[in-house]
């Protein structure tokens, strides 16, 4: 991934790995590879992910799809997705990157993409679920099920 010796030892640390694979693994559209490693593998990012890893003040890490990471919470969210990458300890090492740490995807969707995707993916199984609906009664459960359909028509319409 780099040149240098002392560079290659950093960016095959399992910390700077698991910062990779989740960057990764949230934009579909990056793959691992020299566009990739131009883009992710630089100065800049060694000297902030260093600092994320060992200064217990910097607690957050933003990685939009730019591969330009921040430590800064921005004052607005971007409208395209980032990925937040937040420390729960003081410093990270191998033993507890995996634990100590909370990921987030933040910015992207409007929020009523986000309730669309509830809605469809929480709610609607719970209403569609057969005991609810027998402990509820017909007549309730059929009232609940055709306004929730009809909520989840209006949201989808309104989302595109």
């Amino acid at each position: 991934m780099a040149d240098s010796g002392d560079d290659l030892t950093f960016w095959d640390d399992p910390r700077v790995q698991f910062v990779i694979q989740c960057t990764i693994n949230t934009y579909s559209k990056l793959a691992p590879g020299a566009k990739f490693d131009k883009l992710f593998c630089t100065e800049a990012t060694s000297e902030l992910l260093k600092q994320f890893f060992s200064n217990k003040d910097v607690r957050c890490i933003l990685v939009p799809e730019s591969l330009k990471i921040v430590e800064a919470m921005p004052n607005r969210l971007p409208k395209m997705k980032c990925l937040a990458i937040s420390k729960l300890l003081d410093e990270l090492t191998e033993a507890n990157i995996h634990n100590g740490t909370f990921i987030a995807e933040i910015g992207g969707m409007s929020s009523f993409d986000h309730l669309e995707l509830v809605s469809k993916n929480v709610l609607l199984p719970v209403l569609s679920n057969q005991t609810n609906q027998f402990i509820w009664g017909e007549l309730t459960s059929r009232e609940i099920t055709d306004c929730f359909h009809s909520f989840l028509s209006s949201s989808a319409i309104l989302c595109g």
